[in-house]
């Protein structure tokens, strides 16, 4: 968990970064709510890049991998509300896994999910998973690299193997890059094929994407939490909003009552029967044992974010 900001440039912004959990801190400042464009790194994509990355996630580094978002030198623990999912490998549970990057000189995991787009190769999480946001005055932000999904991964065992993102293959809103904004911490990624060659969807399938369906859902939602070894899953329905996200630009963020740890962040929201992704995890609250909340997924920021892949 990442806990207070390094710099807050406006009471809205500071009254949510004083509670953030999951979330990386805020600095809301210029973003506004036109500047919607998606951004990611403007670095190429090398000549065996693919290969670095595969190399780099050996089963070791996989096994002992830590949550991005785990509190240097600790922290307290979280309240589990959560229970091991028996089969991650067959429907709904399969298109969930876990994501692992590095982002500047740390390095971890996170929980992502695969989504059925024209592509076959769309990857849907939290955006402070594959960009830090702002983490100084002068909103400078950090790229994650060596992003590599692996879905239904089950106690150090990738069943369906690793898929692999190139550098300029990883999105995230305007609004969080500049500004930390969490009504729009949503990220994207394009992988390309394991190693055998088959797309991503074509291997564990997809769920679509339920922009602007109303709040009032039941969720079952998913991550890989702390240092377990499978995945996870909590029922909840809608519970309401974080009101403290009224007073910045985009949809206001929805509670849940399911109280999700480091490493679950960018984990599914998925409702009608495990066919679609309605939100995901993105932050808890200090002195909060009980919910998790995320993105409202309206076409302000995932919709927006996804054209196109």
């Amino acid at each position: 968990m990442r806990i207070g900001p390094h710099s807050a440039r406006r009471r809205a912004a500071g009254a949510i970064a004083a509670l953030l959990c999951l979330a990386a801190p805020l600095a809301l400042g210029s973003g506004s709510a036109g500047a919607s464009a998606r951004l990611h790194p403007a670095a190429q994509a090398s000549p065996g890049e693919a290969e670095r990355i595969a190399g780099y996630w050996s089963p070791t580094r996989m096994r002992t991998a830590r949550p991005l978002d785990s509190p240097l030198g600790g922290g307290p623990q979280a309240t589990a509300s959560f229970l091991p999912i028996p089969d991650s490998s067959v429907p709904p549970y399969v298109v969930n896994g876990r994501l692992f990057v590095k982002q500047g000189r740390g390095k971890g995991f996170c929980s992502a999910t695969a989504i059925a787009s024209a592509s076959r190769r769309l990857v849907l999480t939290a955006a402070h998973c594959v960009n830090s946001g702002p983490r100084s005055r002068h909103g400078n932000s950090v790229w994650s690299r060596f992003v590599e999904f692996v879905p239904a991964f089950d106690q150090g065992v990738a069943p369906f193997g690793a898929f692999i993102a190139r550098r300029n293959a990883v999105f995230a809103p305007r609004q969080w890059v500049s500004s930390g904004n969490p009504n729009f911490d949503i990220g994207a990624i394009l992988v390309a094929p394991n190693a055998n060659g088959a797309p991503l969807t074509d291997v564990v399938g997809g769920v679509g994407i339920a922009v602007a369906r109303g709040r009032r859902q039941e969720y079952e939602t998913f991550g890989y939490p702390g240092g377990v070894k499978r995945l996870q899953g909590c029922r909840s329905p809608y519970i309401g909003d974080d009101s403290l996200t009224y007073r910045i630009p985009g949809p206001p963020t929805v509670a849940i009552r399911c109280h999700w740890g480091p490493g679950a962040s960018g984990g599914a929201w998925l409702i009608e029967n495990g066919t679609l992704i309605g939100g995901l995890t993105s932050y808890g609250k200090r002195g909060d044992s009980v919910h998790t909340f995320g993105p409202y997924f309206s076409q302000r920021n995932v919709g927006r974010l996804i054209r196109g892949m």
